[in-house]
């Protein structure tokens, strides 16, 4: 329950009271637990499912060369960091470590797919600045 004295948390309150009628006994101990959907452990790492699903998208569909290589390092990155600090927390949430550790392998995936992009097609770039067209009479 929340602690605060806002509308929003008087909203959350109620509708936490009105559902803890209705969760069903087998259930309990999820919605009693420290870290169970009453509380906003569950929560961030439940709406974070949606970074690794954009992710599993881009690894599905999009082209080596479109992939944001800082994006998807700050991802990784983040998804590290965060993966030690859901351990060292209490409660421990292994909801919040599942899902950063996911974030990170499936960034760092595409991380090094574009980089290997990259490496493999530096050899063919050409470089082509209308700004600044250099006209030479070599062929080479």
């Amino acid at each position: 329950m929340s602690k605060g004295t806002g509308p929003l948390s008087k909203l959350y309150n109620a509708t936490v009271s009105a559902v803890d009628k209705i969760v069903p006994n087998a259930v309990q101990p999820l919605w009693q637990s420290p870290a169970g959907p009453r509380t906003v452990f569950f929560w961030a790492p439940a709406f974070k499912w949606s970074l690794v699903l954009a992710g599993l998208s881009d690894t599905l569909n999009r082209p080596a060369g479109n992939i944001s290589l800082n994006q998807c390092a700050s991802l990784a990155a983040t998804g590290l960091i965060w993966s030690r600090y859901s351990v060292v927390i209490t409660p421990k949430n292994y909801s919040l470590l599942a899902v950063n550790v996911a974030v990170f392998f499936i960034q760092g995936y595409l991380v090094i797919k574009h980089l290997r992009w990259r490496n493999e097609n530096s050899r063919n770039a050409v470089y082509n600045h209308t700004n600044c067209p250099i006209k030479s009479e070599d062929d080479w």
